[in-house]
């Protein structure tokens, strides 16, 4: 309504500035990133599935560093090599910058791990972690199919096997399947190795955490002494309050990182890909498509580190750097557009597909660098271009000329994806709690396996805030093509199969947010025509034509007069809930056209 009344010239502009400067920008963007990187609040790979307590410090990173703008440099580099960036030693020195770079190595985290225990912790289950984090680096950032050359030299790209084992020897000394860190957690993380997590937190957070642990060990101390002496009601009343002792030992804040620990054992190229065969040594390098110079570790903070990720990160980052711009910007593209310039999202190479405008990509990856790698710089060149404000109308000349929209002659019409969904029927219906960050909402598991989210004092929050489990995904999102993540997920595919209207139509959650919003705009609204049209204002965004008005208006007044009949209470609420529900369920809702 705002942007209706609004006749100046730049009415739009002020739109797209107002979209991206709201905190739903990151959410929703930083929900496409965290596809990329396969991101999940639970190991995946075996039946256990076990959670990942700590992974959603790396969620709230990615979507905080969207709302900031933070460079697209900057934010690989995070990635890729934050241990490197800072020296994380000295727990007095310990600030907020230190513990955001190591919360983006999270990044190289993300991949399904079952290896917390036998009879999945063999080294070829570590290898096939490594190789799953590897290919989402090099295939969502590079537009690489590196994965290929792994048991052989690539059949199309001019990546050798030879190539491929020097790139994993770049991190070797943070991933290393001779060396493996195991990715739960000790449930002593007060005292001892936490395994892929760091216990490294602000000194405000620490130490009250230590002096309280100090005051119970003191308490501790004399008790475990008695108990080695003790015997018989004794040593078992003993034993009870040292257990309730140590149950009130307050944890250390804790970091899913990865970081260099300075030192590896050797790579070799593993013959066929079998760890058992190993062939030539190598040590770490670039593919020797982009260089052969060799390679150089990068100067660090901190002691006993390679420099070896922090050298890549670089590398990567060139502002000339033949592929990491055109990648991501291809990929701000297809989010736009519906398709990439090149519509293999993460190959670049020769089976990958050739980029339909090749030149328009290279502008854009030349702005994106000269913006100091701004992605909301692209998005408001994208989003005010003419081809971006055109018609979804397919008019019968564009058809002809263009049946594929490949020269982009129409904005594509696309569904909603999953997450739009659900965050819309809460937004709309007044149930959405809009609370940002920190540990996610659990979900419900019903009856059949049906799946929700456990809503709290005001409401759901949006979905990428509830809990994202491998087997346990929530029925609406798994329905409406929320990607399992094994590992990760370049392109999503929006189906459309006869379980969505249906789950639409039946299911108790999206009835009784029908409801909730008929008594809200009942409260706005008085009268039956009034009410369809707030309905289809706050619905569809727009008011109805003559004819869904008429339409509606008399299905709602037949509906009152069944529930009168019936001698039903609240029939007006009853029967505009049915409008709601039937507009919920409307092509009109579903699809952006």
């Amino acid at each position: 309504e705002n942007f209706m009344k609004d006749k100046s010239s730049a009415a739009f502009e002020t739109v797209v500035d107002r979209l991206l400067a709201s905190p739903s920008y990151g959410v929703r963007w930083g929900r496409h990133w965290l596809d990329l990187t396969g991101y999940s609040d639970s190991e995946g790979k075996r039946n256990a599935d076990m959670i990942r307590d700590y992974a959603w410090k790396y969620r709230d990173y990615v979507i905080k560093a969207f709302n900031d703008d933070k460079p697209y440099d900057e934010f690989l580099i995070e990635q890729i090599a934050g241990d490197e960036l800072v020296d994380y030693s000295d727990p007095e020195a310990i600030n907020e910058d230190v513990i955001e770079k190591l919360v983006a190595t999270g990044f190289l985290r993300m991949a399904p791990d079952g290896t917390s225990a036998n009879p999945v912790n063999r080294v070829q289950d570590r290898l096939e972690v490594i190789g799953d984090e590897l290919q989402i680096l090099a295939g969502g950032v590079l537009g690489l199919t590196l994965k290929c050359a792994r048991c052989h030299d690539h059949k199309y790209d001019p990546i050798s096997q030879r190539d491929y084992y020097s790139f994993a020897a770049i991190f070797k000394a943070s991933y290393d399947e001779y060396n493996w860190l195991t990715p739960q957690p000790f449930k002593n993380q007060w005292a001892g190795s936490t395994r892929r997590h760091l216990p490294v937190a602000l000194p405000e957070e620490r130490k009250p955490i230590e002096a309280h642990n100090a005051k119970l060990e003191e308490e501790l101390d004399p008790l475990e002494k008695n108990f080695i002496s003790a015997k018989g009601k004794e040593r078992k009343e003993l034993k009870k309050k040292i257990d309730e002792l140590k149950a009130k030992k307050k944890t250390m804040p804790l970091i899913r990182a990865l970081w260099d620990r300075g030192e590896s054992s050797p790579t070799y190229v593993n013959l066929r890909g079998n760890p058992g065969s190993p062939g030539a040594l190598v040590g770490p390098a670039l593919p020797r498509v982009f260089s052969e110079k060799p390679f150089q570790p990068a100067k660090v903070m901190g002691k006993n580190k390679t420099g070896n990720r922090l050298a890549l990160a670089r590398w990567i980052t060139k502002p000339d750097h033949p592929l990491t711009s055109r990648v991501w910007v291809n990929r701000i593209w297809k989010h736009h557009f519906g398709q990439g310039i090149v519509a293999s999202l993460d190959n670049f190479g020769k089976l990958g597909s050739a980029p339909t405008h090749p030149e328009l990509l290279d502008w854009l990856a030349i702005e994106l660098v000269e913006n100091k790698w701004s992605t909301k710089h692209l998005h408001r060149l994208i989003c005010t271009s003419t081809a971006y404000r055109q018609s979804s109308l397919n008019a019968k000349t564009t058809a002809m000329k263009d049946p594929n929209n490949v020269w982009l002659s129409r904005m594509r019409m696309r569904r909603l994806d999953a997450e739009e969904l659900h965050d819309g029927l809460l937004a709309i219906s007044g149930r959405l709690n809009t609370r940002l960050g920190g540990k996610p909402d659990d979900v419900q598991v019903h009856e059949r396996g049906y799946v929700t989210g456990k809503p709290g004092k005001g409401g759901w929050r949006r979905s990428v805030y509830i809990r994202q489990r491998r087997i346990h995904m929530m029925t609406m999102l798994e329905t409406f093509d929320l990607p399992a993540m094994n590992p990760n997920c370049v392109t999503r595919i929006n189906s459309t199969v006869v379980q969505q209207p249906l789950f639409l139509l039946h299911d108790k959650v999206i009835y009784d947010l029908s409801r909730k919003l008929a008594s809200e705009i009942q409260k706005e609204a008085k009268g039956i025509d009034p009410a369809i049209r707030l309905a289809y204002r706050k619905i569809v965004n727009r008011p109805p034509s003559e004819k869904e008005l008429a339409g509606m208006t008399e299905s709602m007044q037949e509906l009152e007069r069944q529930f009168v009949a019936a001698k039903e209470t609240g029939q007006r609420n009853k029967a505009l809930s049915a409008v709601c529900h039937a507009l919920f369920n409307s092509a009109a809702f579903l699809y952006v056209d």
